[in-house]
């Protein structure tokens, strides 16, 4: 079943397509994209709710795939999804790097229930709280929000890991000139200057954020988007913080779609368990494209590294348990000992792998 043909018909795997050509592709940061879609006579079909998404059938190298991306447009216009680079190979680098303006995509109509419609029946706050590229469905939601009936109230909490992560800086500057959106960076690298804006965001310090912009005149509402560790960090400060706040959270691992083609069966996760220091940290379900590094950096667990090509070697791991398979070429010829692997260069090929970083 390739993605060549104009529409595929609608099953329990495969959601009906229409051919849509790529207008422009716009750098956001260095490895994220803004996707501008011209659906043509289909584009009725291509009008969405806030923090929708659409699912693309793609033809990669190794495999034909199905996999979503949130539409960040304004309503009126034309289809845009944006794409951050998240591993070597496949979606993700087929967006940032090999896609062109004029190129045909088959693409899925929007779909998704993450914005409950009877938000927007009375003026509420909305607590955004993104991590990376989980900006876009909140960007969507922020935008909206703005242009909705209600005066909402929105508050956006936007992790990086530096200012040169940002996506839709630029954007997100002009939408908080309105006295009704604030934007609030949070930068690994300490980039803000100040102490309660670096580092990451742990249950303690989403506690704080709530107490301090929180609008408990409004009835309030609070959207999460980002890795597992991040959104885990979020859910538990607004637990401890106002336990009866209405919590809606994005997975970007929970894709709608399989393809039976792709050998991939990104459905089904990975137990990756990481012994450091003497103690055991577990990441239940990992998407199976990531590399053993991106997959603990999405979870929230520090693993040494000073680069992603494996020339530092401060990523190197004793394999204890289960099979990898390499992500693709080092940079160059130096291998770990016997034993160890680079988890920046490889990827999992068994359902559960164990790690030792001492």
């Amino acid at each position: 079943m390739p993605c060549t043909a104009t529409d595929t018909a609608p099953n329990a795997a495969s959601p009906t397509t229409h051919p849509c050509r790529v207008q422009q592709v716009r750098r956001l940061t260095g490895d994220s994209v803004l996707v501008t879609l011209d659906p043509g006579d289909a584009l009725q079909a291509f009008r969405h709710e806030p923090g929708q998404r659409v699912t693309f059938c793609l033809d990669l190298q190794d495999r034909t795939c199905f996999r979503s991306y949130n539409l960040v447009n304004a309503p009126e216009g034309l289809p845009q999804v944006a794409v951050k680079q998240v591993a070597q190979g496949g979606a993700s680098q087929f967006f940032t790097q090999d896609l062109r303006p004029g190129d045909i995509l088959n693409v899925a109509p929007p779909e998704g229930d993450l914005y409950p419609a009877e938000v927007d029946t009375s003026t509420h706050h909305l607590m955004l709280f993104a991590a990376g590229s989980g900006i876009t469905p909140l960007y969507s939601i922020a935008r909206h929000a703005l242009r909705a009936g209600p005066d909402h109230r929105v508050t956006l909490f936007y992790a990086n890991r530096s200012a040169r992560d940002i996506m839709f800086r630029k954007e997100l500057d002009q939408l908080a000139a309105s006295p009704r959106l604030e934007v609030f960076h949070i930068l690994g690298d300490g980039g803000t200057g100040e102490a309660h804006s670096s580092g990451r965001l742990c249950p303690d310090r989403v506690a704080g954020l709530v107490a301090q912009f929180g609008r408990p005149s409004f009835p309030e509402i609070a959207f999460i988007s980002g890795p597992k560790g991040f959104q885990e960090a979020v859910q538990t400060g607004l637990r401890d913080v106002a336990p009866q706040l209405d919590v809606r959270a994005f997975s970007f691992g929970r894709q709608p779609y399989h393809h039976p083609d792709d050998p991939t069966d990104l459905r089904h996760g990975v137990d990756i368990h990481i012994v450091k220091n003497g103690v055991t940290r577990h990441i239940f379900g990992a998407p199976r494209h990531l590399t053993l590094l991106e997959a603990a950096d999405h979870a929230g667990i520090e693993v040494p590294a000073e680069c992603r090509g494996g020339i530092c070697h401060r990523c190197k791991a004793k394999l204890l348990d289960g099979r990898t398979v390499s992500s693709g070429p080092r940079e160059e010829q130096r291998t770990p000992p016997p034993g160890h692997i680079l988890c920046c260069q490889e990827r999992p090929a068994s359902d559960e792998i164990t790690l030792d970083l001492d």
